[in-house]
């Protein structure tokens, strides 16, 4: 017989008030459904189907309005309930984070049919694999694909989210890569600050990118712009990796006409991918 995970657990004990102890003894032996409701300063609050509120000691890794199946299992000597968690089903999201939550890079690809951005892929997809080591096709397909995401007309179902975003000074992408099928997106994450901290004379400007490549693996790039300089940081799998074209790059950089401060640093296995940076206020990853 399956024997269920226990993905956490809480706990009334004995000594609740008389109501709560009442209802924990009658639940003691079933299997319980509820709504985690809120979280209280000692715990959390739990709904049960037929709208009955139910305090709990403990904490549970799962967002507030999530579906949770609970054994309640008596603990030794009458000390009170063990509620144990064998099942959390998340609310549903709503449709309009979904770029964000379930990302937008193959939604996009698989209906672009007419327009300049399907103009422009199959210019690329013509042009083959070689176009991947061209700056130029690499910017006209990401601001392309970026303004067609914006658009109400081209992509009612994402636009919404972006125009909201930009209200706010910031904007998250995923963009496919046309010469790179099933290859993992380009991902992107923009913020602009309103106005400047303390000790700074203006706003910055900050971008951050994870790019897949066939040789270096996954490359983060985070880059701070601001009028007196700007800050460049790369993450890749292995640093060594890019040591022969660290001046190289750092003479582009410098070619902006600002002061650039390059570091290069290794990006650790399993890190989570750059839409959990996103929404930091402000973001500091940058470092």
């Amino acid at each position: 017989m399956d024997i269920p995970a226990i993905l956490g657990s809480l706990q009334i004990p004995a000594s609740a008030a008389p109501p709560a102890e009442a209802l924990a003894n009658s639940l003691a032996g079933q299997s319980v459904e509820a709504t985690l409701e809120a979280i209280l300063p000692d715990g959390l609050l739990l709904r049960l189907p037929d709208g009955t509120q139910l305090q709990a000691q403990g904490t549970l890794p799962f967002p507030l309005g999530s579906a949770l199946t609970l054994a309640a299992v008596p603990l030794p000597d009458g000390t009170g309930l063990r509620l144990q968690v064998i099942r959390a089903v998340p609310p549903p999201s709503t449709a309009l984070l979904s770029p964000l939550v379930l990302g937008e890079a193959a939604g996009l690809l698989s209906r672009i049919q007419s327009g300049a951005l399907a103009d422009l892929l199959r210019d690329l997809l013509q042009a083959g694999p070689a176009t991947a080591e061209q700056p130029e096709a690499w910017s006209a397909w990401m601001k392309a694909a970026m303004k067609t995401l914006a658009d109400p007309a081209a992509s009612p179902n994402e636009s919404t989210f972006h125009r909201l975003q930009a209200q706010e000074g910031t904007g998250w992408f995923e963009l496919p890569l046309p010469w790179a099928p099933g290859a993992e997106p380009v991902r992107i994450w923009i913020e602009d600050e309103r106005s400047a901290p303390k000790g700074e004379s203006d706003p910055a400007r900050r971008v951050f990118l994870s790019i897949p490549f066939s040789t270096l693996g996954e490359v983060r790039l985070g880059v701070e712009q601001r009028s007196a300089g700007t800050r460049v940081r790369l993450w890749v799998q292995d640093p060594q990796q890019l040591a022969a074209v660290r001046q190289d790059l750092e003479r582009e950089l410098a070619s902006l006409g600002r002061p650039v401060d390059l570091k290069v640093f290794a990006l650790p296995p399993g890190t989570p991918d750059l839409r959990a940076m996103a929404g930091a206020s402000p973001l500091q990853a940058l470092g």
